[in-house]
């Protein structure tokens, strides 16, 4: 840590002194880009007061006393070990770099206030709605250790946090029985399909599926977002959602189709086919996203980390150079909150963030306020987002 530090000391120096070459930009934007509090940082030290200063006492510093006093200070803190390698290179750092590497230091350290402290809205958790093929719906947060069995005599063990349908021996009915699970915003919810397949249904998602598969194939119907764990059994594994259809065998992918967004399917391993509604379809590779856009019948692929996109089952909350009013939707949806822009521009800015999904919101506020780029106020479970000019 300390060495990405300097590393990126360098660059903001280099930047102040106008001797930042072209790749050296995009590393330095990359980084700005990466946390809120990167680039409320960033914004901190290129301060015109803070320049003058620096340079001021530019024209007496001296490399060796100036890297004594970082050692000192590293010392402090318990880390000069992990440093001493590279004190070869002082020599070559002018001020502005000790400067920007103390200041980057320090603020990882030190904790930041809040001017708002968002107390009414706290993370999401395990709910969900359980819809029998009869229509008998049952609250699966207030229902723990039960067994229930359907009428094509599956068994089905209901957790609070999971379901878990058992293979029958043989369907006693020609017709399937289907069941649906629906997870309302604030919540999550976890269940194991009869051939062993696992699903994670996020925040305002809902799953339709037989509860024992035809012999052919295996259908399930999904609205929202969810993780799927498929098993192989030698059948297709077909999830359909509105707009696209994803074909598997087994393999292990993430699908996000929201109502009015962008429909992605995200491949860990194995492979999927990606159809539209009019039978254009693409083979997707391990990292590769498929993208449709809602009304479109064209598929873009694009390489991708997935881990920005499978954060969420990890519990973590993880964006990088992503619009704010992306962040804030997938936000709502777990937090249960409603959020409102002072105007269209404010949507456009771009941020990034790393947090704990199941903390509550006051940290993400924190962050977004920390970059000076924005102004949060928090009103019962409203969050209000404005430009500072």
């Amino acid at each position: 840590m300390i060495n990405q530090h300097f590393y990126i000391a360098r660059l903001i120096a280099r930047y102040l002194s106008d001797e930042i070459g072209e790749e050296e930009q995009a590393e330095l934007t990359r980084w700005r880009n990466e946390s809120p509090e990167n680039e409320r940082l960033f914004r901190e030290i290129c301060k015109e007061e803070n320049i003058k200063q620096n340079m001021q006492k530019r024209q007496t510093f001296h490399t060796e006393d100036g890297w004594e006093g970082v050692q000192r200070k590293i010392q402090r803190h318990r880390f000069r070990h992990r440093i001493l390698n590279i004190c070869k290179y002082a020599a070559i750092f002018i001020f502005p770099v000790v400067v920007a590497t103390v200041a980057i230091y320090k603020s990882s350290n030190e904790p930041q206030p809040l001017s708002q402290v968002a107390e009414q809205i706290v993370p999401g958790g395990k709910k969900a709605v359980l819809i029998l093929d009869n229509g008998e719906a049952i609250d699966l947060k207030s229902t723990s250790g039960v067994e229930l069995k359907e009428k094509d005599g599956t068994v089905i063990q209901v957790d609070s946090t999971a379901l878990n349908y058992q293979q029958a021996p043989a369907r006693t009915s020609e017709k399937l029985a289907y069941n649906k699970v629906n997870v309302p915003r604030g919540g999550e919810y976890q269940l194991t399909l009869s051939d062993g397949s696992k699903v994670q249904l996020n925040s305002m998602s809902s799953i339709r599926f037989p509860v024992q598969f035809a012999q052919d194939c295996r259908l399930v119907e999904l609205e929202g977002e969810a993780y799927f764990e498929v098993s192989k059994t030698g059948q297709p594994f077909i999830v359909q959602t509105k707009g696209m259809k994803i074909e598997v065998l087994g393999t292990t992918f993430n699908i996000s189709a929201y109502a009015n967004e962008e429909y992605q399917t995200t491949l860990v391993s194995g492979s999927v086919k990606v159809q539209t509604e009019n039978g254009s379809n693409r083979i997707l590779k391990p990292s590769e996203q498929a993208c449709i856009t809602p009304g479109s019948n064209q598929i873009n692929v694009r390489n991708v980390d997935t881990a920005f996109y499978t954060s969420w089952i990890h519990g973590k909350i993880n964006f990088k150079d992503q619009r704010l009013d992306d962040i804030m939707k997938t936000l709502a949806r777990w937090y249960d909150m409603d959020v409102v822009y002072e105007n269209e521009a404010t949507k456009e800015l771009r941020f990034g963030c790393y947090v704990n999904r199941y903390n509550e919101i006051t940290p993400l506020v924190k962050l977004l306020e920390q970059t000076g780029r924005v102004t949060v106020t928090v009103e019962g479970k409203t969050i209000k987002i404005f430009t500072n000019h």
